[in-house]
């Protein structure tokens, strides 16, 4: 009798160990990147020239950040994602003024890009996290902006995206 009230105490143990993670798993934050690994090639040496932003993404969710260009504008940026177990990724969309998608690459967790602005504007970085059922993750977004020519990273530097059309 006492081997079956244990068994089933560690039972009951177990099982409310299972649930209070998938709770703080799918409300948690989970946490801060910090600064992307590419970040100093993408700064040119003056990383206080540019922006770095840290935010969650939702399981089953997305968010979006906007940030303004004028035309002739270049924005440069890598982004790096964390949290999750096995393949930490999120899809990422860069949409125009007018809503129209300039670039969606596959899903990643860390990736180079630029972004020539061909008319002024707010620009909308959706980050895409629906197809995670449980997993919020963290993403860090470093971008800069220049007048110059898309970034192009060289040789070993990475995973890239080649300048928009």
């Amino acid at each position: 009798m006492r081997t079956l009230v244990f068994g089933i105490f560690v039972l009951a143990l177990l099982t409310a160990g299972t649930i209070g993670s998938w709770i703080a798993m799918n409300h948690a934050n989970p946490g801060s990147v910090g600064t992307p690994v590419h970040a100093g090639a993408l700064s040119n040496g003056h990383p206080e020239d540019c922006t770095n932003l840290n935010f969650s993404v939702p399981s089953r969710g997305e968010t979006q950040r906007t940030v303004s260009l004028q035309k002739g504008t270049v924005l440069r940026g890598t982004f790096e994602v964390h949290g999750g177990f096995g393949r930490v990724d999120v899809l990422m969309r860069i949409l125009s003024p007018q809503g129209v998608e300039l670039y969606a690459p596959p899903k990643t967790a860390t990736l180079d890009f630029s972004v020539p602005a061909r008319i002024g504007g707010d620009y909308i970085f959706v980050f895409d996290n629906r197809y995670s059922l449980f997993t919020a993750k963290s993403v860090a977004l470093f971008y800069c902006m220049d007048t110059g020519r898309p970034f192009a990273p060289g040789q070993g530097s990475g995973p890239s995206s080649p300048p928009l059309p």
